[in-house]
């Protein structure tokens, strides 16, 4: 067999062996076994045992002339056995790089790089079906992008990491990335999902986002080549190769100016910054220096949000500029002024003026601050203290309180100045024998550096606002706790200015609690104005003394049926008591609307010629538009809205509301306001222009329609309740022009029963006025107006016995005036007029869909679109060849639910773009030929968690449909979705904001990572519904409360990673909805169904008498219970309970949310009897939940039934908004 070297010496044989090297062979023969053993393919491969003594008997001389041979490719065959071996390293590609992709000096020998193949040990395959759940396999874990990283080795198996989520959490321990490990691909860039998919050997990358291509991971491991069994040939070594491929021509710290001719060196480092405006960063300078410099992680820090952190990892070999890596850090940051333009030393406050000092002047330097656009003047949210309100003129110059007139330059002296005035200051308070806090503030925290910008004088020192601490009373990690960055502020969308009623305004939003106007004109006090800062201030013995004068009697409401007793502090603000019964001077205006109702209303979705999509939720009509992402509320209605229409010309729209439910006790006047009617108006300035049948409805209106050939001035409407009439109205006279039937819908002879939903779907010919069409149950119907009656056309619309479906679902028209109706029975009925002028079943597609058909809509090109229920298929018919099939469909997930609504998004176009509705409230927006996408995403099915973010504008929700989101409130985009097993009932942060509790309806509660939802850990604490979920003030404990009756408590452990059952507190005689923890900690108040007040001292874990926490300042105010929140009970009806409540940041406001439907905002406390309200009636059924946001600007409601979210902004009376009426 031929042993030449060289330029593929040695290849002519097809049928050659996986070949040993050339001085092994010579020595002995060699089995089989042993070839296969010493082969590079072999699993148990060992570069060792092919050079080890018992072969390596030959001398230098002629291993240096036999040169190295490589191992052969696949499909060669052994001349022993005359038979192929066989191909262990199918799918092992991704474990391989050819020598000619590795960077190969010139000086070793070009046989070298022909004949190698592979330049690291192969992975053996996968393990054996028979091997156990608990085989370890053997992996190697690289860092993404990182090609200087050796690997992390780790035996892996079910046994030790048990999931999937415990094995990343290991691995970010180990492996440091910005935001941890979140990913783990293969090398060849496919992502591993599970521990299951590793193969025993093989190598893998860790990531925090999406795979870096093209890196030779492992490079440096396996640089030397073990099994080249060869000594070196003359000349260049591996591992001296980097002391040869720069020439010391020049020195390293030699500039483009010097390398250009001038050779005197500048004499510090400060000043290597290029002279040559063609050069962008020092970077392309001292590649020299930067070659021998190793990666290294340094946090960076924001000037303007010093809880906003971000490890960065710094490749000296990158072949970015410096402005590059200052504009990636930009992202990874929250900053008020984006980009990043310098960076300063954490202590000195020295610039960081080029890529190389972060790795030679300031190597010993682990944390920056990062400077933008900084504004002069400080901002006053960013301010913690007097001395932060100085701000800097435009001469550089600084007006301050302790050294006024001192004129500050823009060089080093800024630090050394601010550090003596922090000594003094605090020298002049331990004189005063006052501890000071300032030594550790100038020890631990840093000062605001100048900013980049020349022109720009620096920033004052800015003091680090410190985020919630965990339990060990170390910071958070804010590295990786941001859950964005800053948005653009939304501003507000345009408001109605609402006609007001004759008989009354609707969306003043009557209070049934309020019999009498409040007084006016009185406005609200400070809005620190707390009782517990009222104590703070009167000094440590308030309290004792208000004890010696006597305490205040407690305060007696009468809850349903019951009467309750509160005690009140042993000191009461006397401001709070002059407040008593004053009228709020703060409204409520709606912001946004997240959600769409399609889980169980039809034909209420609408393309505007605007380009707005127009939809209802709960008694709100919403304009979005999408192209701007801004919102418009039509908010005329006080109770549902059940049905809508366009006018032709797309100028008004027509909304009917239901009926509501009020006492009788309600006043005639405001009864009217609340009962089912019809409103028209307009779309350009959402003002009403009409208001029909206040007197003439009953239930509700259960479909509407303009006429179409009189240019819309009639308006046809149907009644929801069991009557069912049919009326058509001169809206622009508000009179009556005809109506069906007195009280009934079907005649004598029908078989039909009337019922609430009977009628789904109604409306005028749009070639003929004088024709209407209804459907619904078991019944299509033809009517026409004759001599201002509306009388039913009997020959029409007849279904054959055999045929009749349980619903006419939807309703369409051809272009040739043909009626189109699709069925429960997933039929679709093309009904055609005869010469007799009759409707006759002329066409029917017999199941086009399972079960229902939900939607048809007729494009200008004759193709029909049918949208189903049930199998969430999108077909198109081709009305011109017979309603024969197009042959196109689209099958939807079962995550986006099905088609509810269809609607043109560009009428009379041929572009094929439509908008679709889902029975899971979504919105799409696609074409047959393109992908859908969502335009918003929404809960499904009952909505009773909410819970707001510690110190972000965002909230988590979690609903009956099994989905937790993290939405964005000034974006109002959805963050995250994650899917859990049981649907969810109630959720909450803990106060550091890295992780996300969710309690299910069958006792188990879940956490999920607060950042991006993914799972950690899921807990059985009970077997009954958990309704209250709440962590402690430090994190430190996790309560709940159950339908069981109890109370559990957990201990939380490594940042919300673990948790440990504490105990249970037992005592409630029903179920527990609602707990507060108290500031410290140490006490719990709770709620229980039958309106219950208890208290709990957590630290003995028993029952307290409420006299011994009368003083007790408490963290949140979420129970519906209290002396407090006593205001609230007052003149409510027995029947209507208090969902949920909610105290402002500040303690100056109280929000509410009840079972009919209001939402209410008070003063706090609330502790009249006449308290003072604003209340709003939005969503349909009852108000589940309300939450403040973390800065108390705006107030999150969920709906109930409508499974809807709304975000209300908050302002004072008198306001730009509130004159314009936008809510009344």
């Amino acid at each position: 067999m031929a042993t030449g070297g060289g330029n593929g010496a040695g290849r002519h044989n097809p049928r050659s062996f996986l070949e040993v090297p050339e001085e092994v062979r010579g020595v002995k023969s060699i089995s089989p076994r042993r070839r296969f053993k010493l082969s590079p393919v072999n699993p148990a491969y060992r570069p060792d045992d092919v050079v080890s003594s018992r072969y390596s008997v030959t001398s230098s001389d002629e291993e240096r002339e036999s040169p190295s041979r490589g191992w052969r490719s696949e499909g060669e065959y052994d001349d022993h056995h005359r038979g192929p071996l066989p191909d262990l390293r199918t799918g092992l590609e991704d474990d391989y790089r050819r020598l000619e992709e590795l960077d190969v000096p010139a000086s070793l020998p070009r046989y070298n790089v022909d004949t190698m193949i592979r330049y690291e040990p192969p992975a053996p395959p996968k393990p054996a079906p028979h091997e156990g759940r608990f085989t370890t396999k053997v992996v190697t874990f690289y860092r993404n992008g990182d090609k200087h990283f050796k690997g992390v080795t780790l035996p892996v198996n079910q046994r030790n990491f048990r999931l999937w989520d415990t094995l990343l959490k290991y691995l970010a321990e180990k492996i440091h990335l910005p935001y941890g490990v979140r990913y783990v691909y293969s090398l060849g860039g496919d992502q591993i999902t599970s521990i299951a998919e590793l193969v025993d050997g093989r190598a893998y990358v860790c990531a925090s986002g999406q795979f870096a291509k093209n890196i030779p991971y492992g490079r440096a491991q396996h640089a030397d080549r073990p099994w080249l069994n060869q000594k070196p040939s003359e000349g260049v070594r591996g591992a001296d190769r980097e002391l040869y491929q720069n020439e010391p021509s020049r020195r390293w710290h030699e500039t483009v100016d010097q390398i250009a001719g001038e050779r005197e060196p500048l004499p510090t480092l400060a000043q290597y910054v290029p002279h040559n405006p063609n050069v962008n960063s020092i970077l392309a300078i001292e590649t020299s220096y930067v070659g021998h410099a190793k990666p290294r992680m340094v946090l960076i820090i924001s000037n303007t949000h010093r809880t906003s952190r971000a490890s960065i990892l710094l490749n000296p070999k990158t072949t970015q500029s410096f402005e590059q890596v200052l504009r990636d850090m930009t992202s990874a940051i929250v900053m008020t002024s984006p980009p990043v333009k310098q960076l300063f030393t954490w202590r000195t406050e020295e610039p960081v003026l080029s890529f190389t000092q972060l790795f030679r002047d300031f190597k010993n330097h682990d944390k920056f601050i990062a400077c933008g656009l900084e504004p002069i003047r400080r901002t006053a949210n960013f301010s913690d203290s007097s001395t932060e309100t100085e701000y800097a003129d435009g001469r550089g110059r600084f007006k301050g309180s302790l050294s006024d007139g001192a004129v500050r330059e823009r060089d080093g002296k800024y630090a050394s100045m601010h550090r003596r005035k922090v000594n003094r200051r605090a020298k002049g308070l331990q004189r005063n024998g006052v501890a000071s806090s300032l030594e550790v503030y100038n020890a631990d925290e840093s000062n605001s550096p100048r900013s980049s910008l020349e022109d720009s004088p620096r920033l004052p020192p800015m003091k680090p606002r410190r985020a919630f601490g965990s339990s060990d009373g170390s910071d958070p990690p804010s590295d990786r706790r941001k859950l964005h960055r800053q948005y653009p502020s939304q501003k507000n969308p345009r408001v109605q200015d609402e006609v007001p009623m004759e008989i009354g305004d609707p969306n003043k939003g009557y209070n049934l609690r309020q019999r009498k106007p409040a007084q006016q004109g009185i406005e609200m006090d400070s809005e620190d104005s707390t009782p517990e800062r009222s104590l703070e201030a009167a000094g440590p013995g308030a309290r004792e003394r208000g004890r010696k004068r006597g305490l205040a009697a407690p305060v007696t409401v009468e809850i349903h049926g019951q009467v309750r007793q509160f005690l009140p502090p042993s000191i009461v603000d006397p401001r709070n008591t002059t407040r008593v019964g004053l009228a709020l001077n703060k409204r409520l205006k709606l912001d946004w609307v997240y959600g769409y109702r399609g889980f169980d209303h039809c034909n209420n979705l609408f393309v505007l010629p605007s380009g707005e999509l127009l939809y209802y939720v709960g008694a709100v009509g919403v304009l979005y538009d999408k192209d701007t992402d801004r919102q418009r509320h039509y908010t005329g209605h006080n109770e549902d809205i059940t049905s809508m229409a366009v006018h032709p010309n797309g100028t008004h729209v027509a909304t009917g509301q239901l009926a509501g439910q009020l006492p009788d006790s309600t006043p005639r006047d405001i009864a009217m306001c609340h009962s089912a009617h019809i409103r028209v108006w307009e779309v350009e300035t959402l003002h009403t222009h009409a208001i029909l049948g206040l007197n003439f409805f009953d239930a509700g209106i259960a479909c509407l329609s303009f006429s179409n050939e009189n240019n819309g001035d009639w308006l046809l409407a149907v009644e929801q309740g069991t009557d069912h009439l049919l009326s058509v109205w001169e809206w622009n006279n508000d009179t009556l022009l005809a109506k069906s039937k007195e009280y009934t819908l079907y005649d004598a002879a029908s078989t039909q029963t009337a019922g609430a939903d009977a009628v789904v779907v109604g409306s005028f010919h749009p070639f003929d006025d004088s024709i209407i069409v209804t459907a619904g149950r078991q019944h299509l119907f033809f009517w026409s107006i004759v001599h201002r009656k509306i009388v039913r056309d009997k020959k029409s619309g007849n279904f054959d016995q055999n045929q009749r479906p349980s619903y006419v679902t939807c309703l369409e028209f051809s272009h040739t005036g043909d009626v189109l109706t699709g069925d429960s029975s997933g039929n679709i009925t093309v009904w055609e007029k005869d010469n007799e002028n009759v409707f006759r079943a002329r066409h029917c597609i017999q199941h086009a869909h399972e079960r229902s058909v939900f939607a048809l809509c007729m494009l200008e090109d004759g193709t029909l679109l049918s949208g189903g229920g049930l199998d969430r298929r999108l077909q198109a018919w081709d009305s011109l060849q017979g309603y024969s099939s197009a042959n196109i469909e689209r099958l939807f997930t079962e995550s986006a639910g099905g088609i509810r609504a269809i609607v043109p998004l560009n009428p009379g176009s041929p572009d094929g773009r439509i908008i679709l509705g889902t029975t899971r409230n979504h919105i799409m927006e696609g074409s047959l030929q393109t992908k859908f996408i969502y335009v918003l995403q929404s809960h499904c099915q009952e909505l009773w968690a909410v819970a707001a973010h510690p110190n972000e504008q965002a909230f988590a929700t979690a609903g009956y449909d099994k989905y937790v989101m993290l939405w964005q409130a000034d974006s109002h985009k959805l963050l995250w979705k994650s899917e859990v097993e049981k649907p969810c009932v109630s959720c909450a942060f803990n106060p550091s904001a890295s992780v996300l509790a969710v309690g299910t309806t069958v006792g188990r509660f879940t956490v999920l990572n607060a950042y991006d939802g993914m799972h950690i850990t899921s807990v059985q604490a009970g077997s009954q519904q958990l309704d209250a979920v709440h962590f402690s003030p430090d994190g430190g404990l996790l309560v709940l409360g159950s339908h069981d009756h109890k109370i559990y408590l957990y201990t939380v452990l490594d940042d919300g990673q673990v948790y440990r059952k504490a105990g249970f507190l037992q005592g409630h005689t029903n179920y527990v909805k609602q707990i507060d923890w108290s500031a410290d900690g140490s006490y719990l108040q709770s709620v229980s169904g039958d309106y219950d007040l208890r208290f709990w001292d957590v630290t003995q874990m028993k029952k307290e008498k409420a006299e011994a926490v009368r003083d007790i300042v408490w963290q949140t105010q979420t129970c519906a219970l209290g002396y407090t929140v006593s205001g609230i009970w007052p003149g409510r009806e027995n029947d209507i309970d208090v969902n949920s409540v909610d105290r402002s940041r500040t303690g100056s406001l109280l929000a509410t949310g009840d079972s009919s439907g209001w939402l209410s905002l008070y003063r706090h406390p609330c502790t009249s009897l006449k308290a003072a309200s604003y209340d709003v009636k939005s969503h349909s059924a009852h108000v589940t939940a309300v939450r403040f946001l973390a800065d108390d600007s705006c107030v999150i409601s969920a709906g109930g039934a409508d499974a809807v979210l709304m975000q209300w902004s908050i302002a004072g009376k008198g306001s730009q908004w509130d004159q314009e009426g936008a809510l009344g």
